[in-house]
């Protein structure tokens, strides 16, 4: 993740020798885009939160004030690591999950799979002529399920708390760029993830 990121601040700056001011976003604009997370997973049964996930999300803002906007999104993801869940008694409060390869069994390693409607406020604040940073704070819809094989042990659905704090950087052609830091609160189940996505102003 460390890499991701580093390369996309190498990025960013080099483009920025070819960029044009840009303003706050206004009232009446919109933002929409696209991102990709990577990062750990927690849960309350889990030995560790070492096992990680792969998310896309798609979004839009709606600026109702300079640098103030609601946010609506779909989010979706994955384990990108495995891990191997002994179920045979999950109503205990012993930890039933591990990573793959910290356990020696011959089980079937299981699968998660997640998505998230998600609707929040978000502030920009602009700290140089493309650069801005900003916040999201809100709430989401979640829907995951895990499986061994075709066997599901565990599924769940409600609400719960979706946050972003990153780095955004603005081209004069209206096209942003960005780095940041999510974590979405599902339950039991919680992501920590590093996010880099692309977005276009208008």
């Amino acid at each position: 993740m460390k890499r991701t990121l580093i390369a996309s601040l190498i990025l960013a700056t080099t483009l920025s020798t070819f960029a044009g001011a840009t303003e706050l976003p206004q009232a009446g604009t919109f933002i929409g885009g696209a991102q990709v997370s990577f990062g750990s997973i927690g849960h309350d049964s889990f030995s560790s939160d070492e096992d990680g996930t792969g998310q896309v999300m798609w979004y839009l803002d709606y600026y109702f004030m300079p640098g103030w906007a609601v946010e609506v999104g779909l989010n979706s993801g994955t384990n990108v690591q495995d891990w191997i869940c002994n179920n045979d008694d999950i109503d205990t409060d012993d930890d039933y999950c591990v990573s793959s390869d910290e356990s020696t069994t011959s089980s079937p390693e299981s699968d998660l799979d997640f998505y998230n409607i998600i609707v929040a406020f978000r502030h920009d604040k602009q700290i140089s002529e493309n650069s801005f940073i900003y916040g999201k704070l809100g709430a989401q819809y979640f829907d995951y399920e895990m499986t061994e094989g075709s066997t599901v042990f565990e599924d769940d659905s409600g609400t719960g708390i979706f946050s972003e704090l990153g780095w955004r950087y603005e081209w004069s052609n209206n096209l942003t760029a960005n780095v940041g830091y999510q974590f979405l609160g599902m339950s039991d189940l919680s992501t920590s993830s590093l996010t880099v996505g692309l977005g276009y102003r208008f």
